[in-house]
């Protein structure tokens, strides 16, 4: 993208989603997808394909599409649908803001964790309106508070990180959304809320969200570098904001929102 990247890329970004994934309950986010025999469901923003794989697994007689903007992860999402024998399960490269999809291709939209990373997210939206099918249903699932919510505050970092963390990506996608919805001609509008499983930490943090936290932040470095003036200040902040988390003290919270809602028929 040439406004808001996708800042935290790496060589082993694919296989970190697919990890998130497992922290996250995804199949348990299946429920979500209303799926029946003939459907066409697209998961838009699908990154290294964990949730279009489990759709794809649930709905055998449904067809699954899912897109995402680099190659690398279509790539390792193909391998990973082919190694599974997912014949019901496609992927392609594009932006959600422009999808290659004809008007009304498609009766469900799934997404998750993407529109923070679009500096333009009603633009996509508009793109998932269009690509519904009249009386489709668009899920979005997405977070509220990420890692800006603490409790205590740090007073030494607190500020740099709600900085940081708006200039990565949008923190409160998650509250927007139904407006969002209501805004591009959606309807039906419906809001389910629950802790996100990944980024909400009570006391210290486990091994595996903490070298989930470790994985993000060397792709983030350089554009952390960036927001801050200095490597040397980046590295400082991460390097702090980590010690916050390994503390028994504390606790982080991210509100996860699920926003669903109609293409009126």
């Amino acid at each position: 993208m040439t406004d808001r990247v996708y800042a935290i890329h790496t060589e082993e970004e694919c296989e970190r989603l697919d990890a998130q994934a497992l922290l996250a309950g995804v199949s348990d986010h299946v429920r979500h997808v209303p799926a029946h025999p003939g459907m066409r469901i697209l998961d838009a923003g699908c990154g290294s394909g964990s949730m279009a794989r489990e759709i794809a697994k649930v709905a055998p007689r449904s067809v699954v599409v899912g897109i995402d903007l680099r190659d690398k992860y279509i790539d390792y999402a193909r391998r990973r649908a082919e190694a599974e024998g997912l014949q019901n399960l496609s992927f392609e490269t594009g932006d959600v803001r422009e999808l290659p999809f004809s008007d009304g291709a498609f009766d469900i939209i799934w997404t998750k964790y993407l529109l923070q990373w679009v500096a333009d997210p009603m633009r996509a939206m508009r793109e998932f309106a269009r690509v519904l099918k009249p009386g489709g249903l668009l899920v979005s699932a997405n977070f509220d508070g990420f890692a800006v919510t603490h409790e205590p505050p740090d007073p030494a970092i607190q500020p740099m990180t709600e900085f940081v963390f708006n200039g990565l990506v949008d923190p409160f996608i998650g509250r927007k959304m139904p407006g969002m919805c209501r805004d591009c001609g959606l309807i039906d509008i419906d809001v389910k809320m629950e802790a996100d499983r990944v980024f909400t930490v009570i006391g210290k943090i486990d091994p595996e969200r903490r070298r989930n936290w470790e994985i993000q932040w060397s792709g983030a470095r350089n554009r952390t570098a960036e927001l801050l003036g200095s490597q040397a200040l980046a590295n400082a902040f991460i390097e702090k904001f980590i010690a916050y988390q390994d503390r028994p003290d504390t606790a982080t919270y991210c509100t996860l929102y699920i926003v669903s809602a109609r293409k009126p028929s």
